[in-house]
């Protein structure tokens, strides 16, 4: 769709968030916050135009009628069925906001494979409708190509119990999956939707080869500083910062653009009707390390093998 054809749909711009692995409904809005009041003061965003994608599913007579609350046990599920609950919540959330204009999409972690998933799904079953509003989207360190552990497979125990970690690892071992991937993001590209794949430089739990469908290009590849309030993961292991970043929010800005002006905010149903309260300290990707200190230990002699095995770049020198 042309740039014509996009202001021609007129209405508001919606972001659609989703978080990572052991998240619960409500974290967007604490993982996201930065990004959404850096929104809020440069693009004229207002808080109705940011929705939280789901993992959970509501059924009646066996048949998905709506979004529902999520919370850590949906990561026991396979990840199909994670991507077909944030598909149905999609669609239901366009159809809840039918004056909408355009839709972006963005994922950290887990988060960013499930909607990019999601996304490819609509795109072939329903692109006279949300298909044609659908202008971006962008994944922040996320296991797009799975996550190629290799001899580190042990690193994913870390995600936590249940199918999707185990799942992640093999898809990062499977080439088929990388050739079907950049294949739908190719055809999702020729329809005129942006898709961005950032990762983190130094996370040590998504490297740029699991994180960039296609090259990996340094433009692609971020060097976010670690804040004195990150979680234990992004301190330990690199990954979360991206999130955070400042300079990622203005590149974000760049992709989506500014909010319409003119255009009235609209109501606020959301994509999980009753958020659940996100725990205190709630790690979004896997519960903090035990003992910190040999964890430390540990991860720094991985990413040092990583790095002289060439899985895993020098760390770029901070801007």
């Amino acid at each position: 769709m042309d740039g014509m054809q996009s202001a021609a749909l007129g209405g508001r711009k919606q972001l659609i968030f989703a978080a990572g692995i052991n998240s619960r409904s409500g974290d967007t809005r604490r993982l996201f916050g930065g990004f959404q009041h850096f929104l809020h003061a440069e693009g004229g965003y207002a808080p109705e135009d940011f929705l939280e994608a789901t993992y959970g599913g509501e059924y009646a007579g066996g048949r998905w009628v709506g979004p529902a609350p999520y919370d850590m046990s949906a990561f026991d599920a396979p990840l199909a069925q994670s991507v077909a609950h944030c598909a149905q919540a999609l669609l239901w959330a366009a159809r809840q906001r039918p004056a909408a204009g355009e839709w972006h999409l963005v994922g950290f972690s887990l988060g960013g494979l499930v909607l990019l998933e999601a996304a490819i799904v609509l795109h072939r079953r329903a692109t006279d409708t949300w298909g044609q509003r659908l202008r971006s989207i962008t994944t922040l360190s996320s296991p797009l190509n799975g996550c190629a552990l290799g001899s580190f497979s042990w690193l994913g125990d870390l995600f936590g119990p249940g199918a999707i970690g185990p799942e992640l690892c093999a898809l990062g071992d499977d080439p088929r999956h990388r050739r079907r991937l950049e294949a739908d993001v190719a055809g999702l590209r020729a329809a005129s939707i942006t898709v961005t794949t950032l990762v983190e430089a130094d996370d040590a739990v998504i490297q740029p080869t699991d994180g960039i469908v296609g090259p990996v290009r340094p433009d692609l590849v971020i060097s976010s500083p670690a804040a004195l309030d990150d979680s234990l993961v992004a301190r330990h292991l690199g990954h979360g910062r991206i999130v955070h970043d400042p300079a990622v929010w203005r590149r974000l800005l760049l992709v989506v653009g500014p909010q319409r002006a003119g255009s009235p905010a609209p109501a606020a149903p959301v994509l999980a009707p009753r958020p659940l309260p996100p725990a205190p300290d709630q790690v979004l990707l896997m519960p903090p390390p035990a003992r910190d200190a040999l964890l430390d230990l540990q991860l720094e002699e991985l990413k040092a093998r990583m790095r002289a095995e060439g899985r895993l770049p020098e760390t770029p020198p901070s801007a």
